[in-house]
């Protein structure tokens, strides 16, 4: 596809472009400066904890996401899907987040001795009902991140969870260097929430003045449509939980704990490619797809430009992390944690497809059609259930990996079929030359290996040079086959940035 005639920003398009933009750079720097210092942090907690406490700490989230009501109600993407900010819009979403919040704590404590006759130790449980705590918290924070991000603010949002974020690990590390155990992970996330809650609304009073004039109240038909909205998207956030978790629960039920830790480890190095690209793109995206759904052509552009982003980022960091798997777990964790490198590389590959899979469904949702993304990752759920579940009973976690796979395969090819009836868009451009790129630069990879003997070479050398060669090759195979379009694209990103026309 020749380059699109539109990247050069016309003049009616650039004050929206370059606020999506500049707002998807702050929430990217704050991202990876979380993601930086968090991936510090927990590789300190990874040295210091057992693959136990990860277990333990990975299943209790799961049981928490399995019973959190407010996620399912999906009001936050409601709320931003309004084109209008009500006082009656701001106190309703809030008064039914915090209700959300309170069912699930009631309806965690009526999960208790179930847990516990399924045979789940106290440990998970306690963890379980601790975290449904500090989704209380979240409940009264969810309304005041959304006012902020729904008026592209993502600087001052970003700037509250990049100041939070650090100091939620000072408990973490005392509990952990004082035998805490799993509950050093609980006391971040618990420090982190709070920090948030008093963090988000000071950031919102400075910042939005106007919607404190409103009249905040709760209005029954602004809920129903709320919520009427809102829960195919929690349909939608339930299946994705499913995809996104049920993989612990199968290795923390019938596989063990302690492997649930390895599995959990190498899930979070797997995941690098997802946070730091959606972190770049999804956020941001949404409110904007949002802001342009009756504009169909440019809609069409910014979704071509989305998802060329999307794949140019997340590939080469994948490659990256595949072809260092061995070394960068030993580099990272250990030799105890090598159990890890082999579910590694298997969920590294599938980490591709998540980026992608949640910018469509930011765009199925900021145009209306949330029951298509809840189709989709409801099929993906179906998919992982009843595929997964006899592979992991009969290759244990292993079976879990490429149940995995083929669920992210499923909701690969319906998302791609649902973007291509909501605007115009050559699937073929955007991923046939990069798939193609990827092939031949871990050729490349495999040839160097080969030849040279890359084992002489020290730890984090070895790990430096077969990250950088893969994705340096991968780049360069994009620069060989389509210059032209490499060139004008990034140049079109950089102008938004520099906010030039």
């Amino acid at each position: 596809m020749a380059p699109l005639k539109s990247e050069k920003a016309p003049k009616n398009e650039t004050p929206l472009a370059y606020r999506a933009v500049r707002g998807g750079l702050w929430v990217a720097l704050s991202s990876y400066f979380n993601l930086g210092f968090g991936f510090l942090a927990n590789l300190a907690l990874t040295r210091i904890l057992a693959p136990e406490d990860f277990g333990v700490f990975a299943l209790a989230g799961f049981f928490f996401s399995l019973l959190s009501l407010r996620t399912k109600i999906g009001i936050g993407y409601a709320f931003a899907q309004r084109k209008e900010t009500t006082g009656e819009l701001v106190g309703t979403h809030l008064a039914l987040d915090i209700i959300a919040g309170l069912a699930t704590l009631l309806l965690a404590g009526v999960a208790v001795p179930v847990l516990r006759f399924l045979g789940y130790s106290w440990d998970v449980v306690w963890v379980m009902l601790t975290l449904t705590g500090v989704g209380f918290s979240d409940s009264i924070t969810g309304t005041a991140w959304v006012l902020l991000d729904r008026e592209l603010h993502f600087g001052w949002s970003s700037l509250v969870s990049s100041l939070a974020f650090p100091f939620s690990y000072v408990p973490a590390f005392w509990l952990a260097l004082h035998g805490g155990r799993y509950w050093s992970l609980v006391a971040q996330n618990a420090t982190y929430a709070l920090l948030l809650l008093a963090g988000m609304w000071w950031a919102a009073r400075q910042r939005l003045p106007h919607v404190w004039r409103l009249q905040w109240r709760f209005d029954r038909q602004v809920a129903l449509g709320l919520i009427r909205f809102g829960g195919v998207v929690g349909l939608a956030t339930l299946a994705g939980m499913l995809v996104t978790q049920f993989d612990n629960f199968l290795v923390g039920t019938f596989v063990s704990v302690a492997t649930l830790g390895f599995y959990d480890r190498a899930y979070r190095i797997a995941q690098w490619p997802s946070l730091l690209v959606s972190s770049v793109v999804t956020r941001a995206a949404f409110y904007t797809y949002a802001r342009l759904q009756d504009d169909p052509v440019r809609l069409e552009k910014t979704v071509t430009m989305t998802f060329w982003v999307v794949v140019i980022l997340a590939l080469p960091l994948a490659l990256a992390i595949f072809a260092s798997a061995p070394d960068l777990v030993r580099l990272l964790y250990g030799d105890r944690w090598l159990p890890s490198t082999l579910f590694l590389r298997f969920l590294v590959v599938y980490s591709l497809v998540r980026p992608l899979l949640d910018n469509a469904g930011s765009l199925f949702i900021a145009v209306g059609q949330p029951q298509r993304t809840t189709f989709v990752v409801a099929s993906q759920a179906v998919a992982l259930i009843v595929v997964a579940t006899p592979l992991t009973l009969a290759y244990g976690a292993v079976g879990t990996c490429v149940g995995v796979g083929i669920a992210f395969v499923v909701g690969l090819m319906l998302s791609y079929h649902y973007v291509r009836q909501t605007v115009v868009l050559s699937l073929k451009d955007i991923f046939a030359v990069p798939a193609l790129a990827a092939v031949l630069a871990m050729a490349a990879y495999l040839l160097l290996v080969r030849r040279v003997d890359l084992n002489v070479l020290p730890l984090v050398v070895r790990v430096a040079v077969k990250a950088g060669f893969a994705a340096v090759a991968f780049f360069a195979v994009m620069l060989a086959l389509q210059p032209k379009q490499l060139l004008e694209r990034s140049g079109y990103v950089w102008r938004l940035l520099r906010a030039e026309e």
